[in-house]
């Protein structure tokens, strides 16, 4: 988030403290974190595994997909993103460490997290799996189908992260942390939506093409994120758990497709051309606009039809005995 960005953040924050009472103010906040609260804690199970307690979602019927979720998120988050491809799946969406329930364990990275999902997969009794990674569920995504990839029958990545993000600059860093907190975060989203899509890769320019129903679904994706406060472990870990000798992919068995934005102005655009280009034959779909969060805009419907038949290409291929991908 540049300077100018970030002054215009506060302004709008306190713009919004000021033009209402500050009791009226809280009151709402406070409301509206015992509704998230409770809604997080309601809507996932504690699994225990060999590996250690993981918490997940599982909806859905059909072949078993593992759905890692974003930067912000939890299961709930990668609950989203499979309603949003759709098909017919048992869909599984854990918590990556320090997201929600999930404890991060000592020595955390994105090895170790492509562990957990498989003593996750253990404890549900699923032998082999699709895999979708969003945004900085990548790594681990990756690293899932380079270490269990008897257990992988495809992988997707969208708007995914390939290798090592670079550190913020210090004021970023700065700013960073105070966003972490639940009510600065939710101040933000009533304040000044706009400019928290641009700290989040949906740049200004691509806001003034949305329609009305974009601009509500960027506004509803944007509360799911409340209560940040409950993401802030995971959320500090993600420069570390980009941090993955990346060049082992060139060695990964699975089928993959890979989908990015040129826009995208959170995770660089090169991340996805570098998986492309490095996976053996990954399918690249270069998607026309909105930024990070380009899956959910109008323009990508055929992009997120693209991923449904290939996750059912795969699966269903696998499920009938006929095909034997990443084994």
């Amino acid at each position: 988030m540049n300077s100018s960005l970030s002054k215009r953040v506060i302004l709008r924050t306190a713009a919004l403290a000021g033009a209402i009472p500050a009791g009226l103010i809280y009151r709402q906040y406070q409301r509206d974190m015992s509704l998230a609260y409770r809604r997080i804690s309601s809507g996932g199970k504690m699994v225990e595994t060999a590996r250690g307690p993981i918490q997940c979602t599982e909806f859905g019927e059909g072949t078993p997909m593992l759905i890692v979720h974003g930067s912000g998120g939890g299961y709930d988050q990668g609950e989203y993103f499979a309603r949003l491809i759709g098909g017919k799946h048992r869909w599984v969406a854990p918590s990556r460490f320090g997201f929600l329930g999930s404890p991060v364990p000592h020595g955390a990275d994105s090895a170790k997290q492509a562990d957990a999902y498989a003593g996750l997969l253990d404890a549900l009794g699923i032998e082999r799996v699709g895999v979708v990674g969003v945004s900085m569920g990548g790594p681990s995504s990756l690293l899932f189908a380079l270490r269990h990839p008897q257990r992988t029958t495809c992988l997707v990545l969208i708007s995914a992260a390939s290798h090592a993000i670079p550190p913020r600059p210090a004021i970023q860093a700065t700013l960073f942390k105070v966003f972490l907190n639940d009510f600065v975060f939710w101040s933000m989203v009533r304040a000044c939506p706009q400019a928290l899509l641009v700290a989040l890769g949906v740049p200004l320019e691509v806001q003034k093409q949305l329609s009305p129903q974009e601009t509500a679904r960027l506004n509803a994706f944007l509360r799911l994120i409340d209560p940040m406060g409950a993401r802030q472990r995971g959320q500090t870990l993600e420069q570390h758990m980009s941090e993955f000798d990346a060049q082992q992919i060139r060695t990964l068995q699975a089928p993959a497709l890979v989908l990015h934005a040129p826009d995208d102005t959170l995770v660089a655009f090169d991340q996805g051309q570098f998986a492309a280009n490095t996976i053996p034959g990954a399918q690249f779909i270069p998607m026309e606009t909105g930024g990070h969060l380009a899956l959910l805009m109008n323009a990508n419907i055929g992009a997120r039809q693209k991923v449904q038949r290939f996750l059912q290409q795969y699966n269903n291929s696998q499920k009938q005995g006929d095909m034997s991908c990443g084994s």
